[in-house]
Order: C-alpha cells, then structure tokens, then sequence
C-alpha cells in the first residue's frame, strides 16, 4: 500500500528526494488501529478486521511498512557517504525500541497485577502469559532482558528491536547492491522456514512468536520498495496481469478464510507446510505472498489516489507519522480492556465505546505529538524526525 503508481514527472534514474509519503503514513494509522482493535481480543469489532478475509493481517503490512520507511529515512542519507551518523542514528532508535519494549512489560504485568488485587484471582496472569514472572521471578526477569520471555501482546516490539538493530548492515549492503541484499535476505528466509530456526524462547521451547529469521524478508522487502520509490519515483509499477493475478490471490484467500477455513499442517504430503500452509511464526509463503498481493492491489487502485490525497494534518496521517508512541499508547490501552474484559466487562456496547476511546486517544497522542514537532518547526526536508521505522 505504500508503493506509488510512476509519478507524471518522474523518468527512470531519476534521483527524487525522499520526502514523505502521505499514503504510507495513512496506510500505516489504518494498521494501527486494526491492530489495537486484534489486540482488545475477544471484542465484536476483532471479527471485521481484515485477518477474517485473508491469510495476513495488520503485522504483516506494519512491517513491511516499517522497511519501507526504513529507506526513506536513512539510506539515501546513508549512500551519500553519511554512514556513521546514520548507523549511530538508528543504533539509539534501537536502543530506544529495547528499553521501551522492557517498560510496556512492566507496565503490562502491573495492569494484571492491579486486576488480580481487585480480584483476588490469580488466573487473570495467565491470560497474556504473566505466570513465569510469578512462579520463577529471577529467571523471568533475566529471560525478560535477552528478549527470550515475551508475555502476551509484547512479542512485536522485539522483532522490531532485532530488524532496526540489523539495520546498518541492511545499508551497508544495500549500497553496495540492493538485489544482493535482497537475495541474501531470501536465502535466510527460505532457511529459517524449511529448517523451522528460530531464536530461542522462555518458558515454552518453539522460538519467537515473530520468528526475526523469517519476518526480516519482509522488512527487507519494504526497504527495498523504499528505496527503488526514492531512486525513480516509483515502487511497484503497474502491470495489468500482475495486478489480476495479485486480486485472483486475494479472492482465494478470501474464499478459503471464509469457506472450509485454513488448511491443516501436512495437508499437501510432498511439500513442507512453510510452503502451503498460511502460518504467522515463520512468516509462511502462503501468507508472505497474501500481504504483498494486498499491497500491490491497494497500490494501483483508487484507494492510493484517496490516501496519497488526504492532507498531511489528518487523524491517520498524524497516526502513521508517529507510530511508535501511538503503537504503545495503544498496547497499553489494549492490555488493560483485556484485563477489564477479563473481570466482568464486556458486551457490545462496551466493546464499541472502549474500542473508540482507545482509537481516540491514539489520535489524541499523534496530535499532540504533531502540535509539538509544528511549534518545533518540524525537520529538514527529506528527512523528517516522524519518519519512525518501527
């Protein structure tokens, strides 16, 4: 969705600068809001959000989202001989996406902790798996640190940490060959996949629920996309039989989510499930293919004129400009309607009015925010301070 139809004025091998891309930020405040609305689980509105009607969801385009905003923001600065600010830049935007994964956690369990004071039940930990920090606190917390013990609803913001945190060395050889960073980025997707090689996870064995072996294909994806945006003005070109055969896809998707459900693991003997069964873990290609099907249609139809048209104080726009603070604004407020469904609120109407709210404080956030960078005279053209690879 981010991706531009060839602008008017651009012509192959045409540098553009970078500047931002209004259509990305909507498209990435509309996966916020899909994906606080997933994350209240169990409420009405969770059944109309797009991963009913496919084999992706809001992740899957946050994170190509974020590769591609990733482009925009550091490597044009990055190729022009910038490398050591640039690579110091996002070394502390890594730093800053670690220390404020370790805080939700702890704002998280205190949510359930306050829940099971008022409650006197215990039970409400295991809700987004918050027991290993009851029944083994040390090694909890020391799994905790290294990323291996994610409780439930704060696993996305370390596949985050790791993909900015591999950041430099996706520029560096990126400069030097962008189809070979795609290439070696592929190979370790392929791997990961058909080996089942993940990064090792506390308390349960499996891995990572965002195994980052498999999910960096897609960032890289989105980089590479940002990157050919800047350079000739346009990410995906069209072509007519792609594009049907992108909506073919999406309608099979959508017929088969609908219909007789997803496939079972094992389902086509011959061939590994990474390779025909739509899975979220190992970013399967069933799945993989669904997301950039969905891109690519969106991209070359009028739902990019509508997006790339809303002016750039819209609630959505605002939303996707500051993701970061309003991901998290919106993790919190999601973790704690879980804990108020857990202890006797719920219903429609609870759901709708607690949804909305929490919609409108993340808007509320990505104002203030957008008020304070205005007073502050915003940032250099080309390179805006809101540009958030997260």
């Amino acid at each position: 969705m981010a991706a531009a139809p060839p602008s008017p004025s651009a012509s192959p091998g045409t540098l553009l600068p970078p500047g931002r891309d209004t259509a990305l930020d909507v498209w990435r405040g509309l996966a916020l809001i899909t994906i606080f609305i997933n994350h209240v689980s169990g409420n009405i509105l969770e059944n109309v959000t797009h991963k009913n009607f496919g084999f992706s969801d809001a992740a899957d385009l946050f994170v190509m989202f974020a590769g591609y905003a990733a482009a925009a923001a550091y490597f044009s600065r990055y190729a022009i001989g910038q490398r050591l600010a640039v690579s110091l830049k996002v070394a502390s935007r890594a730093v800053r996406l670690y220390t404020t994964h370790l805080a939700l956690v702890v704002l998280g369990g205190a949510v359930f902790a306050l829940g099971v004071i008022r409650t006197g039940d215990f039970g409400l930990f295991s809700v987004i798996a918050l027991e290993p920090l009851m029944m083994d606190p040390a090694e909890a917390l020391v799994s905790a640190v290294t990323l291996a013990y994610q409780p439930g609803f704060l696993n996305i913001l370390p596949l985050y940490f790791v993909l900015i945190g591999m950041l430099p060395l996706l520029l560096f050889v990126a400069s030097r060959s962008l189809s070979l960073a795609v290439v070696l980025s592929a190979a370790l997707y392929t791997a990961a996949g058909l080996t089942g090689t993940n990064l090792p996870a506390y308390p349960l064995p499996g891995g990572w629920f965002f195994n980052p072996l498999s999910w960096q294909f897609l960032f890289v994806i989105g980089f590479a996309l940002g990157a050919r945006r800047n350079r000739l003005g346009a990410a995906m070109p069209y072509h007519r039989g792609a594009w049907w055969a992108a909506l073919a896809y999406l309608v099979l998707a959508l017929v088969v989510t609908r219909g007789p459900g997803l496939p079972p693991a094992g389902w086509i003997p011959l061939l590994p499930d990474f390779l025909t069964v739509p899975e979220k873990q190992f970013l399967s290609v069933p799945r993989l293919l669904h997301v950039l099907a969905l891109c690519y249609v969106v991209a070359h139809s009028p739902l990019q004129g509508w997006a790339r048209g809303l002016p750039s104080r819209h609630p959505l726009a605002m939303m996707g400009r500051h993701s970061l603070p309003v991901f998290c604004t919106g993790l919190v407020v999601s973790i704690t309607g879980v804990a108020l469904k857990q202890t006797g609120f719920d219903g429609p109407v609870f759901d709708i009015a607690y949804v909305t709210a929490g919609v409108a404080t993340q808007m509320l956030v990505a104002g203030l925010l957008s008020l304070t960078e205005k007073r502050r005279g915003g940032s250099p053209a080309g390179l805006p301070a809101a540009v958030q690879p997260s």
